[in-house]
């Protein structure tokens, strides 16, 4: 116990010494990044229950035999980020993230015929589409000159996690003259708790002012409705889930 004890005083030690060993640094004041965003999200329990259900559905609406595609990963989304450079360690840093994608999706094609505008072909994407909001504010560590143009840092975030389930389809029409797109959904999950996210990543700088965000990785954590169903009463669980994210960051106030 005596060993724990030491070993947090003193890691608070070092989080407390160096940033004043870098403070005289030459460091940006302002960080502001731009990324796209990849979450991979862990399952609802009854997930595979819906599965078979909606391909029954589908077969009974439809008259066809489908195979529905399961996936884990938001792959459309966002992350932005401003931080506040308080030395050329510690900065507050605010983060910004939006990710949705079907979770559980059955996709196709066919043909149609309109009186008015003619035979037409269709495209259409059906099933569950899940999306996360996610604004946190925590401190960020930045390790500047140590790597030469690399910089890693290590962060701690906290914050609002917002998730909303929809049972949605999409449907894009090709006519002889143009094209048209049908969406309709219905909501089944809403869904707001803490969230936090710890994790980490590297900046190569190009230029004084620009650099790349080559990778940064979390652990998300988050408490939602463990079950995919439109009562409110659904127990919750712990979603521990990872996010990624790359693009180029800013930096301004030198």
């Amino acid at each position: 116990m005596k060993v724990k004890l030491l070993a947090i005083i003193g890691c608070l030690m070092a989080l407390m010494v160096c940033p004043a060993a870098f403070a005289q640094g030459d460091y940006p004041k302002f960080d502001i990044f731009l990324g796209y965003s990849l979450m991979k999200v862990a399952e609802y329990d009854n997930i595979d229950a819906m599965k078979d259900a909606l391909a029954d559905e589908y077969w009974y609406n439809h008259g066809i035999d489908v195979n529905l595609k399961k996936s884990r990963f938001l792959e459309k989304g966002f992350s932005t980020s401003f931080t506040y450079n308080f030395t050329s360690v510690l900065g507050l840093d605010t983060s910004f993230r939006y990710n949705n994608g079907y979770i559980l999706s059955t996709s196709g094609s066919g043909m149609g015929f309109d009186g008015y505008y003619g035979q037409y072909t269709f495209k259409y994407e059906e099933g569950l589409k899940k999306s996360r909001l996610a604004f946190l504010v925590g401190p960020r560590f930045a390790f500047r000159n140590a790597f030469g143009s690399v910089t890693p840092f290590v962060y701690g975030l906290a914050g609002l996690s917002h998730d909303k389930l929809l049972n949605a389809v999409d449907v894009k029409y090709t006519y002889y003259n143009g094209t048209d797109s049908n969406s309709d959904s219905e909501k089944l999950i809403s869904s707001s708790a803490l969230g936090v996210a710890i994790g980490g990543g590297l900046d190569v700088s190009i230029h004084e002012n620009v650099a790349i965000r080559a990778i940064q990785a979390d652990y998300f954590m988050s408490k939602h409705p463990k079950d995919i169903s439109e009562a409110a009463s659904v127990e919750n669980k712990l979603f521990d889930d990872v996010s990624l994210s790359f693009r180029i960051v800013f930096s301004f106030g030198r």
